[in-house]
């Protein structure tokens, strides 16, 4: 009995001294970090704290420098060699882009490589594997076909299979890095439901997420990084509240700040929205402009048509009636942030500069089509502090930068073009609170210099502090609108479709 206790109070994931260098930038500097049985353990800090960095050392995908690992029953001393194999077994790891196969069926890609689908001589059974999927898609309620294409599929339902595929394998610890960032609330639910279920059998999770309000649902531990360092150690979710949170993160108090109106009235419109119809089921004809300085949100329930909206307005998808005009003439340049950075936002093999001026190549060349690099690099030098980008130079690979600035790079690339008109879909979806509060800034800046700014967001917060009118999208229709002095309930009671 006591050797069961003894088992029960051993922590199942224990770190010591971890540290990881990526070049002259040292990402953990002896890191400890110590889980429990059954507990769901939120990890934070702001973007290029380490959290990512110290979550993929614990499942090998990087794998640290130096230090020790024990997970279960798998120890590892760390030196910068792979070790990913021993700790297979152990752990799963959730990353924030879904590592899904395109061209694979969805029943293919939730049981590659599961011994449950193998008959004799290891031969995979269709049947079999089609069988499995579709009885895990009913478990978690989830209404898609088992045998089609992950290619045909939205971001938000991609994300659940990657988590779904993870929390199958069985494993005793979880790392879910990011796993709301795409989904609806009804699958952000559908998500909290299985972890609680899985945490009162024994498993644990490590949990990674901006979203603050996430933690004080879901978890029940609080660890702290800021600059590859822990700032505070297990501690629990009931001994802290958000403005501690944001204020441990960043070292300094946070201020949040408010949404301003820079709406010029008396100007004619930048773009208008004419009897336009999403698709067939529309019922109804959408009618609505954005004017110079007006900060524009489209808002509603995920998949009600704000997105679909905002692509229409970009110029990026035909509506099936109606038009998109301009009173001044000539349609004004469009600058877009799409909703998914990892998919169509950057490149990440690809530099900073090359990233940026991929949008604007014929800007910046001459007549025949030669680009100056000096002016080139300064053009993109004044676009990255403009957008607050962090980067150890304007060649670094994008795909090396943490999220926030992966994000940053996004908005610079749509401003290169100098639009009128900015469309911004999920404009902070993985950035902390310091560099949300910056993109918010920014937004406000291009508000101030009479841009005509369109956001699309879940995130009713968000919304509250910068919209200066809210456009309520339900079911390809506009059903409602919020001007001026609305409140976050009246936000939230129409976003829900209350009122």
């Amino acid at each position: 009995m006591n050797a069961i206790i003894s088992e029960a109070l051993r922590p199942i994931v224990e770190m010591r001294d971890i540290a990881k260098t990526f070049g002259s930038t040292r990402a953990l500097r002896g890191v400890d970090f110590t889980v429990m049985r059954g507990e769901v353990h939120a990890l934070l800090g702001r973007n290029g704290a380490g959290k990512s960095t110290l979550v993929s050392t614990m499942s090998g995908f990087t794998p640290a420098d130096s230090g020790t690992l024990r997970i279960a029953d798998a120890q590892v001393t760390a030196n910068a060699q792979n070790y990913a194999a021993s700790l297979r077994e152990a752990i799963a790891h959730v990353q924030q882009t879904p590592q899904l196969f395109n061209l694979l069926t969805v029943a293919e890609n939730l049981f590659l490589e599961h011994p449950k689908v193998r008959g004799p001589f290891g031969v995979v059974s269709r049947r079999r594997t089609l069988a499995l999927a579709e009885e895990l898609l009913a478990t978690w309620g989830i209404d898609i076909r088992a045998d089609a294409l992950v290619a045909e599929l939205g971001a938000g339902t991609r994300q659940l299979l990657e988590i779904i595929k993870a929390l199958s394998r069985g494993v005793p610890v979880m790392i879910l890095d990011e796993p709301t960032a795409a989904l609806s609330n009804a699958e952000k639910k559908m998500l909290f439901e299985q972890v609680r279920a899985l945490k009162a059998q024994g498993v644990s999770f490590i949990y990674i997420s901006h979203h603050l309000d996430e933690i004080f649902e879901i978890a029940d531990i609080v660890t702290i990084l800021r600059d590859g360092q822990v700032v505070k150690a297990r501690e629990p979710v009931a001994g802290l509240d958000v403005d501690t949170i944001a204020d441990l993160m960043m070292g300094k108090k946070t201020v949040r700040s408010l949404r301003e109106d820079f709406t010029r009235g008396n100007e004619a419109h930048l773009i208008e929205v004419q009897g336009v119809r999403i698709d067939a089921r529309s019922e109804k004809d959408i009618d609505f402009a954005v004017r110079p300085g007006e900060i524009v949100a489209l808002a509603g329930p995920v998949g009600g048509g704000k997105e679909d909206l905002a692509m229409i307005l970009a110029g990026q998808q035909a509506p099936f009636k109606g038009q998109v005009c301009s009173p001044r003439g000539a349609l004004p340049k469009i600058g877009l942030v799409p909703t998914d950075r990892h998919v169509s936002g950057y490149v990440g093999m690809l530099g900073v500069r090359e990233n940026v001026v991929i949008g604007g190549l014929d800007m910046l060349s001459n007549g025949l089509g030669f680009i100056s690099k000096r002016s080139e690099a300064a053009y993109v030098d004044r676009l990255t502090q403009e957008t607050h980008v962090v980067a150890s130079s304007l060649e670094q690979p994008v795909g090396q930068l943490s999220g926030g600035n992966q994000q940053k790079v996004v908005f610079a690339r749509a401003l290169c073009r100098d639009p009128h008109v900015v469309v911004a879909l999920s404009p902070t979806r993985g950035v902390d609170v310091g560099a949300k509060e910056q993109l918010y800034g920014l937004l406000r800046d291009l508000a101030r210099k009479g841009l005509g700014v369109v956001v699309v967001s879940d995130e009713e917060d968000e919304i509250a502090q910068l919209a200066n009118r809210v456009v309520i999208v339900f079911d390809g229709e506009v059903k409602d609108e919020l001007v001026g002095d609305y409140t976050i309930r009246d936000l939230v009671l129409r976003m829900e479709g209350v009122l």
